[in-house]
């Protein structure tokens, strides 16, 4: 009798698979944007303490039929609540590269000696909301990781989404202590030669591309003062043309090319921006690929143990059995 009721909770499951699989991925069905950003306060008078929320609106695409979805959406988010997001998908899906979140604060940026570090600048507040919209669209494109239940909460409920993540706080904890402690390439008997690829591809691709933004940070920095002190010579120019009579004109029009020349930096340094944060991009999808890659290794090192174990048990119950 058990053998049926087996047979028929598989089909039931094949079943359920076989519908998933015909609905595509949570993008085709569920609108997602990160519309604005908004700057806020807690904390008493005295001790303020200043954070940015983002506004996450979803919309249910016409005839979708996404299970447990709701029509319309609209709620804030912190960053700290997209890292946390992260972090648990990619400890519940540790053979996934999960997409990469933008920046928290600005790292490599040529304009060090003006206020961009600021992580309320206006220009970096909207391109970490692009940068937001852009990693909750390719979560919702994965055709794994779209299915996860938390992910929909995240994107359509204000609260209740957290307590899911305590089931796997200690989980998370405890993965984190051992990436940080175990030296785990030295370790392994039998490490497994295409992951030791993947990371050393991403451990190069992750060196390299950190070389290449300080590089070209150093160097538009350096181009940034050098245009901006034309920018002073004009100054000096203009008002030097109000004193001298006979000068007067051939100094103003020396003046007005100056500033031109100071002020033509911008439109490179807009390119230079758009340019860096592709690069950051694939800097931390590097990250991404390692941190799978030492998943792996994990998993690696306590199977080793684990057939370790098996073994001694083994030769101790063949010891046993001869008598010994």
């Amino acid at each position: 009798m058990e053998q049926p009721t087996d047979d028929c909770e598989g089909a039931v499951a094949q079943q359920l698979d076989q519908e998933q699989e015909s609905l595509g991925t949570l993008i085709d069905h569920l609108e997602i944007v990160v519309t604005e950003a908004e700057k806020r306060t807690n904390g008493a008078l005295n001790i303020r303490e200043f954070y940015t929320v983002y506004l996450v609106e979803t919309k249910l695409l016409k005839g979708s039929k996404w299970p447990n979805s709701r029509e319309l959406s609209s709620l804030w988010r912190r960053y700290s609540q997209f890292e946390m997001l992260k972090l648990y998908l990619e400890n519940m899906y540790p053979f996934v590269v999960c997409p990469c979140l933008p920046e928290k604060k600005s790292v490599y940026s040529w304009n060090a000696a003006t206020n961009s570090s600021d992580t309320f600048d206006p220009d970096f507040v909207d391109r970490r909301r692009a940068g937001l919209e852009t990693f909750l669209i390719r979560v919702a494109s994965h055709p794994i990781i779209c299915r996860d239940v938390v992910l929909l909460m995240f994107l359509q409920q204000n609260e209740g989404w957290q307590d899911k993540l305590k089931d796997y706080a200690g989980y998370i904890t405890k993965a984190e202590s051992k990436l940080k402690s175990l030296s785990l390439p030295s370790r392994l008997k039998n490490p497994d030669k295409r992951f030791e690829v993947y990371h050393k591809y991403g451990s190069d691709l992750h060196l390299n591309i950190s070389s290449t933004l300080k590089l070209r940070s150093k160097a538009l920095e350096k181009q940034y003062c050098l245009h901006k002190l034309h920018a002073n010579y004009g100054r000096v120019f203009s008002e030097w043309s109000a004193i001298e009579k006979e000068m007067g004109d051939g100094l103003q029009r020396a003046g007005h090319y100056m500033d031109s020349y100071a002020s033509c930096i911008d439109s490179t340094l807009e390119e230079e921006e758009l340019v860096a944060d592709q690069l950051k991009e694939y800097l931390y999808l590097a990250n991404s690929l390692q941190s799978v890659c030492r998943k792996q290794q994990i998993m690696q090192l306590n199977l080793e143990r684990a057939m370790a174990v098996v073994d001694s048990k083994n030769i101790e119950k063949q010891r046993i059995q001869q008598g010994i």
